[in-house]
């Protein structure tokens, strides 16, 4: 088969998004990214995993070294919605140059990014650990960490963005593949630096993730390069034309306001760590969050991301092919099997909540909050599903203004200061703040599907 028959191949593959059953539309998207979340997920688990095998001071220092990171990559969140909003819908258009020019852009704000996000995090990350209530030992072991960790900012924001340009036009198998060799790379080399043969301790998890990223986004952007949009990488064109501020803007007005929905979340979780420190057992009460959330993504959280990034590509396409009705349907039908799903898998959390905890520590106090987190939290999870799949799908659609003021109101006016008076003033302990995150998670669901249902985001222009 030649290179063309291959690419119109490739493109005839991808236009199930927009013809035919929207059934079959959300099957081709979604199952390669359940697989890319899954091996995530597995990831994700591992860290903590083998952070407890070096002790409850590890654990704390995975958990509050993961929101640092997390916090510093927000730019990436705000360019990757952005990118996913402009490229699926010019590619749902069939308007390859405009496609080919707002994936060039991307590319290009990702190598900026990546390089300041990793630079500051390297200089603000003791400061944050010891801003989060962080003990000494906890600070010395996420530094230990972080150090590395944060270096592997700038592989993985090109990656990120890579991705995201794939999974845009269509192609989700590109980075389900990449994510699988990842997350395999790093189970390997935790295993080898952590635990046996070297023993390096906690400093391992981060090496671990900043080899595996670097080998990743290689491979992430040289199948990029051979791929319809492989243009976007012509360093000619990336050095003549460089990135323009017109371009930036289309970009940052669709994505800011996704960032601040993400940063709402993590700024959030910095003050849940300092009502945390308020606590009779502060890194008891850290370690069971970070365990809690560990699992919580992986068994419930990483599916309704994989649900929400692929909604998000089908709602960009069909908007870009004029066929609004069935960007709204494929939103509900998401929305619908992303909450059977985590209902499904709130029973889990609730009647498993014990030997999950006994599985990730052996800390009785740790393993006493993590089964109360686990209850808890198990009773919000078909309203995250849908708050996250319909934001998703808004968000494909570039409106990303009105969930942004929702998810700022709930996530810190009514969630910050709910769990501050049960876990502090009421004296309940951490159950207070579990208590929080659940009936917060249940308001921003019921706003979703009712803002969805007006379907104003139908209208949006980018």
């Amino acid at each position: 088969m030649s290179t063309a028959q291959e690419l119109e191949s490739n493109r005839a593959a991808d236009d199930v998004i927009t013809r035919g059953s929207t059934w079959a539309a959300i099957w081709h998207m979604s199952w390669p990214l359940l697989l890319n979340m899954a091996t995530i997920a597995v990831a994700s688990f591992f860290d903590i995993w083998v952070a407890g095998k070096l002790g409850s001071d590890a654990q704390a220092a995975v958990g509050i070294g993961g929101q640092v990171w997390f916090f510093m990559i927000i730019l990436v969140i705000a360019l990757s919605a952005g990118t996913t909003a402009l490229v699926s819908r010019f590619w749902g258009a069939g308007d390859k140059e405009a496609t080919v020019e707002a994936a060039r852009q991307s590319i290009v704000y990702a190598f900026i990014f990546g390089a300041v996000s990793a630079l500051a995090g390297l200089v603000a990350c003791r400061f944050l650990l010891r801003f989060l209530g962080a003990s000494p030992q906890v600070e010395e072991l996420g530094w230990a960490f972080l150090k590395y960790d944060l270096a592997a900012q700038f592989p993985y924001t090109v990656l990120w963005i890579s991705n995201a340009i794939f999974r845009a036009k269509g192609n989700a198998r590109v980075p389900m593949a990449i994510m699988s060799l990842i997350t395999f790379l790093v189970i390997i080399l935790e295993v080898g630096l952590c635990l046996w043969p070297f023993q390096i301790g906690i400093a391992g998890i981060g090496i671990a993730w900043l080899v595996a990223g670097t080998i990743g986004v290689a491979l992430s952007l040289a199948l990029l390069r051979k791929s319809e949009l492989g243009e976007c990488l012509n360093f000619k064109l990336l050095l003549k034309k460089s990135a323009d501020k017109d371009g930036l803007m289309r970009v940052l007005k669709i994505g800011v306001p996704a960032c601040i929905n993400d940063l709402s979340w993590v700024g959030g979780n910095f003050v849940l760590f300092l009502i945390f420190a308020r606590t009779a057992d502060p890194t008891s009460c850290q370690a069971a969050w970070a365990i809690g959330l560990k699992c919580e993504e992986m068994i419930a959280g990483m599916p309704v991301y994989a649900f929400s990034m692929a909604v998000a590509t089908i709602v960009g396409q069909n908007l870009g092919a004029k066929q609004p009705e069935r960007a709204e349907t494929a939103g509900w039908q998401v929305a619908g099997i992303g909450a059977a799903m985590n209902a499904l898998v709130g029973l889990i959390l609730f009647f498993a909540a014990s030997p999950i905890a006994h599985l990730m520590s052996e800390n009785p106090k740790v393993i006493a909050y993590s089964i109360q987190y686990f209850q808890v939290v198990g009773i919000c999870e078909p309203f995250v599903a849908a708050w996250l799949i319909l934001f998703g799908a808004m968000q494909g659609a570039g409106y990303t203004r009105w969930p942004m003021y929702a998810t700022v109101i709930c996530l810190t006016g009514i969630r910050l200061p709910l769990a501050y008076y049960l876990t502090v003033v009421a004296g309940m302990g951490p159950i207070g703040t579990w208590i929080s995150l659940s009936a917060t998670a249940i308001i921003i669901g019921v706003l979703a599907i009712w803002r969805f249902s007006t379907g104003v985001w139908k209208h949006q222009k980018i």
